[in-house]
């Protein structure tokens, strides 16, 4: 869908100041969102499109482990977009309010060792370190929801890390009645100016972040997520390098 279709079902703004202001800000925000699915679409397609190309044309000429490396490329690619569409349908089900909190008991570890399964495909090449700081946690909680928080920030820790990432999980209690997950990356760290950002959707990181930057979609889902499960998400940096998320909620 063209910018010019997506402005032609706008409403005429009437011809005021304040409401032609208002209307150029809604033009802006639909350019920006088209900008960030475009890229996020487009990017993974072309590589996807790229290797299994090179492979068709030149599959008897490679040797095993350039097709094994071309067929990897691919499919981490093909995981990187249908991560994105996923998202695409959940904070569209979330903002109909489509999503009902199911609260069972559940252990945190379990949980995350779960989460890490389930992920193995986008974590190859990562190094994992997960640690308890409070022993074994049992809370009561959505935990189809909370896990997809937790794999939407590890998914963050990936795409944004180091080469390779380097991920490290930690959970433990907080004083009262509630447990956090904390979930530190080797990368870069997050830019002071884009702090503030960091959890809205279709916003684009820094210009020198381009390879990287995207809807925003996963951590604007953790977010929603979070706040539903009567917790929150908090960003910062670590004292050395890379960024540190930190996921708070009840135990029960």
């Amino acid at each position: 869908m063209s910018h010019t279709m997506l402005s032609e079902t706008l409403p005429s703004a009437p011809a005021n100041e304040p409401d032609m202001g208002f209307q150029r800000e809604r033009e802006r925000l639909h350019r920006q969102m088209l900008s960030a699915v475009s890229h996020d679409l487009k990017t993974p397609l072309a590589s996807i499109i790229g290797s299994l190309e090179v492979y068709k044309r030149m599959k008897d000429k490679l040797s095993a482990d350039k097709r094994t490396a071309l067929i990897g490329v691919a499919l981490q690619e093909a995981y990187r977009l249908d991560n994105f569409i996923v998202n695409i349908l959940d904070m569209a089900r979330l903002e109909n309010g489509m999503v009902k909190i199911n609260r069972e008991d559940v252990e945190i570890g379990a949980m995350l060792r779960n989460c890490l399964t389930r992920m193995e495909g986008r974590l190859q090449g990562s190094s994992i370190n997960m640690e308890s700081v409070s022993g074994v946690i049992q809370i009561t909680t959505d935990v189809v929801l909370l896990s997809r928080a937790v794999c939407l920030v590890l998914d963050n820790a990936v795409k944004y890390g180091g080469t390779p990432p380097a991920i490290r999980v930690e959970f433990g209690k907080n004083s009262g009645e509630t447990a956090y997950i904390k979930v530190f990356d080797n990368g870069r760290g997050i830019p002071g100016e884009q702090m503030e950002k960091i959890f809205c959707k279709y916003t684009r990181l820094a210009r020198e972040d381009q390879q990287n930057a995207g809807t925003g979609l996963g951590l604007a889902i953790a977010q929603t997520i979070m706040g539903m499960l009567d917790g929150g998400i908090a960003a910062s940096n670590g004292p050395a390098n890379g960024a540190v998320f930190t996921l708070h909620f009840p135990l029960a």
